[in-house]
């Protein structure tokens, strides 16, 4: 079972560099074993220092990572916010990433500027800690995460639109327990469609239930209401989230989702499971999956 009081920012050596380069040699090596080597590190460390302190406040960075329970290649981005909404995010690249679980660390490699992954052997498994750790121009960062069962896929449910045959709308029901659905709809393999742009022939609806009575969740605004033709290939993801997620998704839809409803809360900073100078969300979950076909309905 994962102690919840564990849930805190992961404890890395940090302050003296000896200890930190020695950490970071480790993460390197894809083993830690701090515990071991630290009484011949503290022996060495009397040795007054002058610390050269950074007055200017350091840069925020971006984090987005998943780790699920598929043996894949699991991705974590890092990015510094944007200042415009339209925007590109600006990648952060040269970071050392790891993902820590009890004594073994996995190095995550960069494959595009920003974007960092695992080999596709790695998978979370139950009742288990795990650590992002990022270190990046002489700073860490680091968030914990651990991964709860995921909830069963409902049959799929949708419905025509009034006055358009054939075309069709997803009915979104809340699932068993929190979760996060990603579903994606294609539809571009269709006579009539296979010459125009990808963006007129696909579209995306991320959903997410959070066992919590919110009274702007109750009175959000009415979601954008996503159109797909007879045929639409449908593919499903459903997330698990343990509490501390839920809390993040909680306070990140009051900030975006929610917004616009009759009872909105005060602007806020989001919840992060990440140290200070990082935002965003170390997630670990379980997933379930399936495929569908848009089929006419009777």
């Amino acid at each position: 079972m994962i102690n919840k009081t564990t849930i805190a920012p992961y404890s890395v050596p940090g302050g003296h560099p000896v200890l930190r380069e020695a950490f970071r040699l480790m993460i390197r090596s894809g083993i830690i074993k701090l515990l071991l080597i630290l009484p011949l590190l503290l022996i060495s460390c009397e040795e007054k220092i002058d610390w050269q302190l950074n007055t200017n406040e350091p840069k925020i960075i971006v984090v987005e990572g998943v780790l699920t329970n598929e043996r894949k290649a699991h991705e974590v981005k890092i990015s510094r916010p944007m200042a415009d909404i339209n925007g590109t995010p600006e990648p952060v690249s040269g970071a050392l990433v790891a993902i820590i679980a009890g004594d073994k660390a996995t190095v995550l490699h960069e494959r595009q500027p920003g974007r960092y992954l695992t080999d596709t052997t790695v998978r979370a498994v139950y009742n288990k800690l795990y650590t992002l750790y990022i270190f990046y121009q002489d700073r860490e960062y680091y968030g914990s995460s651990y991964m709860v069962r995921v909830g069963q896929l409902y049959p799929l449910k949708y419905h025509q639109i009034p006055g358009r045959e054939f075309w069709y709308e997803m009915n979104l029901r809340e699932t068993d327990r929190s979760s996060m659905v990603d579903i994606r709809l294609d539809w571009g393999h269709l006579v009539g469609f296979r010459n125009l742009p990808k963006e007129q022939t696909r579209a995306r609806i991320v959903y997410y239930t959070v066992k919590s009575i919110d009274v702007n969740k109750i009175f959000r605004p009415a979601k954008e209401r996503v159109p797909f033709p007879v045929g639409t290939r449908v593919y499903r993801r459903q997330y698990s989230m343990n509490e501390y997620q839920e809390d993040f998704v909680r306070t990140l839809m009051a900030e975006t989702e929610w917004r616009g409803g009759l009872f909105d809360v005060q602007p806020g900073n989001v919840l992060t499971n990440l140290s200070e100078g990082a935002v965003g969300y170390f997630s670990v979950s379980a997933v379930v999956a399936d495929t569908n076909l848009i089929l006419p309905l009777n």
